[in-house]
């Protein structure tokens, strides 16, 4: 007598790749995941208003791949969440378009992590440099209780994992990327948020993708206006009581004597970065009071 077992199909997962100006990154990165051999995923490419030619060049070499245009550039933030409201999958992986898939099992691998536990709602993916091939996420996950203490009252918590596989349940109970944040610290306070809900977020080792480091927005005004402003912004939703009093002035005090020093040598822009950073938060008050 055979008994007939129903074989279930793997569950669809969402590449969700942002882009802005990025047309030859993201083109050797769409040609680099063709070897992916998880057998039920999407593409879903993010254009964040690029005037480089990158939608049509997509189109031509990559039809299959699913892309959503935004007017203007929304960020990291902005970008992850417009391809994850396109997405019907169970599992979002919200990646930088400036990386290269090299083994064809690195989406398997983190599928079988994510399945390896239901209180697992992200898991980092190995993310090795491009240029020198180190790893740039792994110490994160060895870093000491006390380290990781004093970087959390500091208002810099661990939480930080790039590239990723997001659970939808995960999103469903916490809600998608903080939009106001841009870039800079919107997956460090996603990912917060998410262990808060009680979720685990684990590393896998044999989920492999290089990471050029390409697109990044550089270290001038506009990054550092948006680092500044959302690491106040992080501390001031996420911490309470005393935890949230001394990081903040911690961090307060720090800034005040950044910008006289940054002025000295003769880099007026980035105290001013640092000023408006602290500005933006006092004009949007508001949101720490609902």
């Amino acid at each position: 007598m055979f008994i007939m077992h129903k074989i279930s199909k793997p569950k669809l997962v969402s590449l969700v790749i942002t882009n802005y100006n990025g047309k030859k990154n993201t083109l050797e990165f769409l040609k680099s995941l063709k070897k992916t051999d998880y057998p039920n995923y999407e593409i879903i490419v993010v254009d964040n208003g690029s005037t480089d030619g990158s939608v049509e060049a997509i189109r031509k070499k990559f039809p299959r791949v699913k892309i959503v245009r935004n007017k203007e550039n929304l960020g990291p933030a902005g970008g992850a969440n417009s391809g994850i409201r396109k997405s019907k999958a169970t599992y979002f992986v919200v990646l930088d378009n400036d990386m290269i898939a090299q083994k064809s099992n690195w989406l398997s691998n983190l599928v079988k992590t994510a399945e390896s536990d239901k209180k697992i709602g992200i898991v980092a993916i190995n993310r090795i440099s491009f240029h020198n091939k180190k790893a740039e996420i792994q110490g994160v996950f060895r870093k000491s209780n006390l380290s990781k203490f004093i970087l959390k009252i500091l208002g810099s918590p661990l939480s930080y994992v790039g590239a990723r596989l997001v659970k939808r349940e995960v999103v469903e109970k916490i809600g998608l990327h903080d939009e106001k944040m841009f870039g800079d610290f919107e997956d460090t306070d996603f990912h917060y948020r998410a262990e808060k809900a009680g979720y685990k977020i684990v590393f896998c080792p044999d989920s492999i993708l290089l990471h050029k480091g390409a697109m990044g927005m550089g270290r001038g005004y506009f990054r550092m206006f948006h680092h500044y402003k959302n690491k106040l912004r992080f501390i001031l939703k996420n911490y309470g009581g005393l935890e949230k009093l001394f990081a903040l002035s911690a961090n307060i005090c720090f800034y005040i004597s950044l910008m006289p020093y940054y002025f000295v040598i003769g880099r007026v822009d980035l105290s001013k970065a640092v000023r408006d950073g602290i500005a933006w938060n006092i004009k949007n008050w508001k949101d720490y009071f609902k």
